[in-house]
């Protein structure tokens, strides 16, 4: 089955910026990558901003639907872990609205107070943020291309942060 058109012209953004930088990320080189016209683009996305604005909700929805609700601190675990950037719609939106545009990220610093809270109210507030910060950590060395951990380290810190938060809700 096809992707829908919105969602695929949301990975190929994704994509443009994870393998090519921003410098690449125009609303042409998207409606090429996704093999669409510019005004098929601009259809669904009018602007740069709510292409951003897109990715960045598509990000949050996706990884809401990840999320175990029980074991939620778990879940922060392995998805930040196990996130591709260019192949899933990781944090490429949060690097785009940084260097674009910040207001954008007002959705995304409204969930991480909302993540902050739960963990205040967690049996060890200080273990669980510094479990969210290494999610986060990881996240953004991938992002930026910095990460020289091993596959096997990475697995074994993940596991180690895993088993770390079964303590904590």
């Amino acid at each position: 089955m096809d992707m829908p058109v919105k969602e695929k012209i949301l990975f190929e953004a994704n994509k443009v910026i994870a393998k090519k930088g921003l410098n690449s990320f125009t609303l042409e080189e998207v409606a090429k990558e996704a093999g669409i016209s510019k005004g098929g683009l601009l259809y669904h996305f009018p602007s740069k901003d709510k292409l951003i604005q897109g990715l960045i909700q598509f990000y949050m929805e996706q990884f809401e639907n990840k999320i175990d609700k029980k074991r939620w601190l778990k879940s922060l675990v392995k998805e930040h872990f196990n996130c591709d950037s260019e192949n899933s719609p990781c944090i490429t939106g949060l690097l785009a609205a940084v260097a674009m545009n910040q207001e954008l990220l007002e959705p995304v610093k409204e969930n991480n107070k909302k993540l902050l809270e739960r963990i205040n109210d967690s049996k060890d507030p200080v273990m669980g943020m510094i479990i969210y910060l290494a999610c986060y950590g990881m996240a953004f060395f991938k992002l930026f291309c910095m990460n020289e951990f091993s596959r096997e380290d990475i697995q074994k810190i993940s596991d180690k942060l895993m088993d770390l938060s079964e303590n904590i809700l």
